[in-house]
């Protein structure tokens, strides 16, 4: 097999949006190639799963299939570069069942979840692939003796993008997400009901966010389970922050990972309606409870978590998966990147500062030694990562230096980032190169944005908007040219400031492949904007950078790990790998303006502004200024469009409309009321016949 982190994976499941496989997908690209294979969720269904609630849209996936495709005629049918390291199915709907996965000559993976309801058909599945791991750990020795000897235990967990707190307000006593299904869940309904005779149950039939603002809202969450599984409500729960009373599942491995009375609560259904009075009525102690499970949900038991331990298994790193004991210490040791910042008598940490360094930067006023001097005027944690032992042994017992990881090599930017970061106890961590002077001012202003701006993840003192469609930046912000925060689509890497927990939970991860440097700032830029998080620039004074010369200029060779390189040579490998990355996910997901800068949005809101003050001229220059950054930007060419008939230069709109086809044949315009061109939608030909309607 590649080393692991050239592997490409196909994912085999059948798509619609709340299925567990998105979640392994998700996972698994922050750090490989993944081409997902398999059919649509067919529309009958979403009617007899009851998911009308459902208001995410079924994606096709990159390779469509039936439900019971041959691999190897697939493989046959493809160049041979996109032929799978390592295929793995995920449990999805039934009936979906590849045939001739041999065929594909790689490892072959599973992962079956709900063996409690379909063990008999699980056992024979399982003695189709090399690898089997399954969620429910009761039945790991029957799996083991009686289907495939090669199978291991993997619970399930959350994503932390889509599970997590969505509101401060607790409006609803008790709150339930999940099937009613009289025939199946008379237990659940029976316990359901016995609440709601005392206190009110909040139940609704919903998915993905609109569940997790459900449960943010609820004071207690209710889980049942339905035949002593440890199911994904119990992750879901713990992760968005939410207080959770569930049933005992025995030797299941719940007992083992999480405490009663501490992490979350178990209730005996006897007892159920006793366990929800108590609770009610003290909040204090349900909210520490809901924060130590939040803590340890985000410690260990996120999808990130999962897929890392499959490959373990799959690469042959680990011989076996971890116990429920083991991820119980995980999750403690983890946990004290939380800890501090728990008001439980320890010292409160605000603030972490990750340092990198390699040398005494030569060629800069500043070095490690100076900024170290900063940092004693400065509150918080300072953790240096040495990428050379010959400056560890120079810096090992300095004073304002409280933790530090050394290498024995240069790792490179994105690597000696990672281990500061996971290290860091901070609520909020400041990435600073060596060849940096800081006053604490500057730090003060860096801390206070990323509390304050909404949805920020990454601020810092200079920024630029990025065309990353042409690799360019087209507008930079830089020390003293400008005096308002702008939202931006890249941070400068010299100095920055992170929200901690981000990375802890793994939402975000600095790209190891840019090794030693060089695109790895576009690259987490990008994955904060697909997590649907902000990155800004914030004018400020208090600091200054001074180049080290470390890296320098195109000539000059990097050594990092046992290699040598010229600059050129990595920045252009970086380049190809960046453009290969993104451009692949942008299609893949279907996020076709995931490239596009964000100044765009900002371009078009002015846009529509002026279009509502009728200052038509006004704002066909601005979108003018778009169509030469972003040409195929195509909600700037049907602004123009509608524009252009409202002012009736049909000629002008019909011009517009046909470049829009041109560029995709199957965008759909946004009709207005007032903007009579009911063919537009169609095709071109119809356009005419709708220009001498007056507009």
């Amino acid at each position: 097999m590649k080393a692991r982190e050239d592997l490409h994976i196909w994912l085999a499941y059948v798509s619609y949006p709340v299925t567990t496989a998105v979640y392994f997908e998700r996972a698994l690209r922050k750090k490989y190639r993944v081409t997902t294979i398999g059919p649509q969720l067919p529309p009958r269904l979403i009617e007899a799963w009851d998911l009308k609630n459902l208001k995410l849209p079924i994606l096709p996936l990159n390779i469509q299939t039936d439900f019971t495709p041959n691999l190897e005629e697939i493989k046959n049918s493809i160049p041979s570069k996109f032929i799978p390291d390592l295929f793995l199915w995920v449990e999805s709907v039934a009936g979906y069942f590849p045939q001739n996965m041999q065929a594909l000559g790689c490892p072959t993976a599973c992962y079956l979840i709900d063996s409690h309801i379909h063990l008999n058909k699980h056992l024979q599945w399982a003695k189709n692939f090399d690898f089997v791991f399954i969620a429910q750990l009761e039945y790991l020795q029957e799996f083991r003796e009686k289907s495939n000897p090669n199978t291991f235990w993997l619970p399930l967990a959350a994503d932390p993008t889509t599970h997590s707190k969505r509101s401060d307000e607790k409006i609803y006593d008790v709150g339930f997400v999940g099937s009613m299904n009289s025939d199946v869940h008379i237990r659940r309904i029976n316990l359901l009901n016995a609440i709601n005779k005392h206190f009110p149950v909040h139940y609704e039939r919903c998915f993905d966010v609109e569940m997790a603002e459900l449960f943010s809202k609820s004071k207690i969450v209710f889980n049942n389970a339905i035949k002593n599984d440890l199911n994904m409500r119990v992750f879901e729960t713990l992760s968005i922050g939410s207080f959770l009373l569930t049933d005992r599942t025995l030797n299941s491995g719940q007992d083992e990972m999480f405490v009663d009375g501490e992490d979350l609560a178990v209730y005996e259904d006897e007892e159920v309606v006793e366990k929800v009075k108590f609770y009610l009525e003290r909040e204090d102690l349900r909210e520490k409870i809901a924060k130590r499970g939040n803590q340890l949900s985000r410690a260990a038991h996120t999808y990130f978590h999962r897929t890392e331990e499959l490959l373990n298994v799959v690469t042959g790193a680990k011989s076996e998966t971890n116990s429920p004991e083991d991820w119980r210490e995980l999750s403690l040791k983890k946990e004290k990147v939380f800890v501090e910042s728990n008001n439980l008598g320890s010292k409160k940490i605000e603030k972490s500062f990750v340092i990198p360094v390699l040398d005494m930067s030569p060629s800069s006023l500043y070095n490690i030694e100076t900024l170290l001097k900063d940092l004693e005027k400065i509150e918080g944690e300072v953790i240096v990562v040495f990428n050379s032992l010959e400056m560890y042994e120079k810096f090992k017992n300095h004073e304002r230096i409280d933790e530090f990881a050394v290498m024995k090599h240069n790792v490179g930017v994105s690597r000696a980032w990672n281990i500061g970061l996971d290290i860091a106890r901070g609520k909020v961590t400041f990435i600073c190169n060596a060849d940096l002077h800081i006053e604490a001012q500057a730090v003060e202003k860096l801390y206070e944005a990323i509390n304050e701006l909404p949805d920020a993840a990454i601020v810092g003192p200079q920024g630029s908007y990025v065309n990353f469609e042409n690799l360019k930046v087209f507008q930079y912000f830089e020390k003293g040219n400008f005096n308002e925060v702008h939202q931006v689509d890249d941070v400068s890497g010299f100095f920055f400031a992170v929200k901690t927990e981000l990375f802890n939970s793994n939402v975000l991860h600095f790209d190891n492949q840019y090794t030693p440097c060089y695109y790895e700032e576009w690259d987490i830029a990008l994955q904060a904007k697909l997590a649907g998080f902000k990155l800004y620039a914030v004018p400020m004074e208090g600091y200054n950078h001074h180049w080290g010369g470390s890296i320098g200029s195109f000539n000059r060779e990097i050594t990092y790990y046992d290699k040598q390189e010229f600059v050129k040579e990595i920045y252009d490998r970086n380049k190809k790998l960046f453009e290969e990355k993104w451009k692949t996910l942008s299609a893949m997901l279907e996020e076709p303006y995931l490239l596009t800068s964000v100044w765009v949005e900002k371009v078009m809101n002015k846009v529509e502004g002026m279009v509502k003050k009728e200052k038509w001229a006004e704002a066909m220059k601005l979108i003018n200024e778009v169509r030469v950054q972003f040409p195929k930007y195509l909600p700037a060419l049907e602004t123009a469009a509608k524009i252009a008939f409202k002012v009736g230069n049909t000629e002008l709109a019909l011009k517009a409309l046909e470049e829009i086809q041109k560029i995709d044949p199957q965008y759909k315009i946004k009709l207005e009321e007032d903007f009579a061109i009911g063919a537009i939608n169609n095709n071109i030909n119809n356009y005419k016949e709708v220009t001498n309607v007056s507009l």
